[in-house]
């Protein structure tokens, strides 16, 4: 709505004819009020090509400059999780678990204390990886 036809003038007018000052006021707000309400509101839709930033879940990738196909979206980060952990993406949530607990077995810092503070160290930052790994999976899957 353009300036000369918006509701909080034409009200802020009556207001001012019937109540001065005050009805100069609230017929403002009543007139802001009524625009509010009948202002569509404006959506704009973007979409960046070659990200993951769609709703969908896919990416797009270009095979050629003319021709453009649809692939499904896997994050890297979830690929890397499945071979830190040693199992396919096709695990079941118990193969997960007894994955995830075979490797922090082997890996736990406590495990590694006599061998020497390197070797602690590693354990710890292998450990943490495994545990990352685990609850990225389970990010991913809703568990």
């Amino acid at each position: 709505m353009s300036c000369l036809f918006s509701f909080k003038i034409i009200f802020a007018i009556i207001g001012w004819r019937l109540g001065g000052g005050r009805g100069l006021f609230f017929g403002f707000l009543l007139g802001w009020l009524i625009d509010s309400m009948y202002r569509r509101p404006t959506i704009r839709f973007t979409f960046r090509r070659g990200t993951a930033d769609d709703f969908t879940g896919y990416q797009q990738q270009q095979q050629s400059w003319q021709k453009q196909t649809w692939q499904p979206y896997t994050d890297v980060t979830l690929q890397e999780a499945y071979r830190t952990l040693g199992i396919p993406e096709t695990a079941t949530e118990d193969e997960v678990r007894q994955a995830y607990r075979k490797m922090a077995l082997r890996y736990h810092p406590d495990h590694v204390a006599a061998e020497g503070e390197a070797a602690r160290e590693a354990a710890e930052k292998k450990f943490r990886e495994i545990t990352e790994a685990r609850d990225t999976i389970f990010r991913s899957r809703g568990i």
